[in-house]
């Protein structure tokens, strides 16, 4: 969770009478965020697992599968925009202080 995600929450604490429907919202967003973490992650253990297949012995680098496999990635991901991970402090906050 982001410092300002926490400061809510603490802002919360500090105000036991006030409705947490907030910080409801809040842990609903975060989890959100940490599933769709999750799913990059396991689609990189695919991807990697792929990769380790290409070279199953020990070589010259020249002809390393994995190398191989990585240089061809690079180059069709080159143009690719596509966003891997959490950016911490992404979460707007804004308004709902």
């Amino acid at each position: 969770m982001t410092l300002d995600e926490i400061r809510v929450l603490l802002r919360f604490k500090d105000s036991p009478h006030e409705n947490c429907a907030q910080v409801n919202d809040l842990l609903d967003e975060h989890i959100g965020h940490v599933a769709a973490r999750i799913k990059e992650l396991k689609a990189q253990e695919r991807q990697l697992k792929t990769l380790r297949e290409n070279c199953r012995e020990s070589q010259q680098a020249s002809q390393c599968g994995i190398l191989t496999g990585l240089s061809t990635a690079s180059l069709q991901d080159h143009g690719s925009t596509t966003s891997m991970g959490h950016v911490h402090g992404a979460h707007s906050l804004k308004g709902k202080h």
